[in-house]
């Protein structure tokens, strides 16, 4: 088949695999449980934390939110992206997809798929990290913090940019495959190592960091629990990045792309919803605490309530709430409580929110009014 085209290389190979009726492989179906499950996870996880922001819980809306919103949209592309890749012949030998205008479509899908792969995944990681300054205010951490930020920005930007012209042409990512029109790419599989090995460290040090600020809570044991949950979800996050990166390292001999490649878009939209239940679920916790009294056995009414704002101190307050519970603080912080009585006139205005008025607040001490 020396001087054959690729185009008639594989039609060759389809008809001696069909005279010798060899099996038909198909790595994944289009409905998949694997990428289903992650998927229904998600997003109840994110209608949970929806509905707990529109109630005003855990802080109220914030850039976190804004962040996970697209990141989730994301997601719902990329799970489509996926099924519409098997669906026209991703997870079977490329010889066995017919017609072949199929592979091209096919990889069309892929090329999109990659792109929304990688803002996703960095858009995730950025709305933990947003939700971690409302909750801890230490200089190191918030300056450790924004690091992260500024790294995820980075890797986003510069693999969308990569993987959007690792071919030129650029219409050679998805037509190169025939091998009909002289041009150049990277070596994909190696781009992809690095992206894999990128994703593996940025994950790794978010997991670690809020390790030594949650260390200085004072947390009942449920709680150090629940929190142990959450910070674990990042590990599995991690765990599934290696997990992938693994596959793909035994599947890239480059001889049977379609077939090959599978396995990694499969991890990968797992991955893509991992990063949205990991990012959705300490907020999500506020809503349980509300909607189960078992939730949070030290839980008060106080926090409860829904916040009419979420703006300084009161943001943080509730997601402080949202993430480790009620009723905590750090550790060598002075708490004190005062009580306050309302003093009205019977002339006083009815206020509304358009009113300039204002209420006077007394402190009272226990042996009686001050000042």
């Amino acid at each position: 088949m020396a001087n054959c085209s690729m185009k008639e290389a594989l039609t060759a190979k389809y008809i001696v695999s069909r005279q010798c009726d060899l099996p038909i492989p198909r790595r994944y179906p289009e409905a998949d449980p694997g990428t289903i499950i992650p998927f229904v996870i998600a997003t109840i996880l994110f209608a949970i934390r929806m509905t707990a922001k529109f109630l005003r819980l855990g802080g109220g809306w914030g850039p976190d939110d804004y962040t996970i919103i697209t990141a989730y949209v994301l997601a719902i592309i990329a799970f489509a992206l996926n099924i519409s890749m098997v669906h026209y012949g991703f997870g079977m030998n490329i010889w066995d997809i017919p017609p072949q205008d199929n592979i091209t479509i096919a990889y069309k899908y892929f090329f999109a798929f990659v792109l929304v792969y990688k803002a996703l995944i960095s858009l995730a990681k950025i709305s933990v990290c947003l939700f971690l300054l409302r909750i801890f205010q230490s200089p190191v951490f918030r300056y450790t913090t924004y690091t992260m930020i500024a790294i995820n920005t980075a890797v986003a930007i510069t693999w969308i940019l990569t993987d959007s012209f690792h071919c030129i042409p650029v219409h050679l990512a998805w037509t190169g495959w025939a091998m009909e029109e002289q041009g150049t790419c990277i070596n994909f599989i190696a781009s992809t190592f690095a992206n894999g090995f990128v994703n593996i460290v940025v994950d790794t040090v978010m997991v670690i960091m809020p390790v030594y600020e949650v260390s200085r809570l004072n947390l009942s044991v449920q709680k150090k629990i629940g929190v142990a949950v959450m910070l674990g979800m990042g590990l599995v996050l991690t765990t599934i990045g290696i997990v992938r990166v693994v596959i793909f390292s035994r599947n890239t001999s480059n001889t049977n792309p379609t077939f090959e490649m599978e396995p990694l878009n499969h991890w990968s939209v797992i991955e893509c919803q991992i990063a949205i239940i990991c990012a959705c679920l300490p907020t999500s916790r506020a809503l349980f605490v509300r909607v189960l009294p078992g939730a949070n056995t030290t839980h008060d009414s106080s926090t409860a309530r829904p916040y009419p704002t979420a703006t300084g101190a009161s943001s943080r307050t509730a997601a402080v709430s949202a993430f480790a519970g009620s009723g905590e603080r750090e550790k060598g912080r002075i708490a004190k409580t005062v009580s306050y009585s309302v003093d009205i006139g019977s002339k006083t205005k009815r206020l509304t929110r358009e009113s300039d008025g204002f209420i006077q607040l007394k402190d009272i001490e226990a042996g009686g009014e001050r000042g």
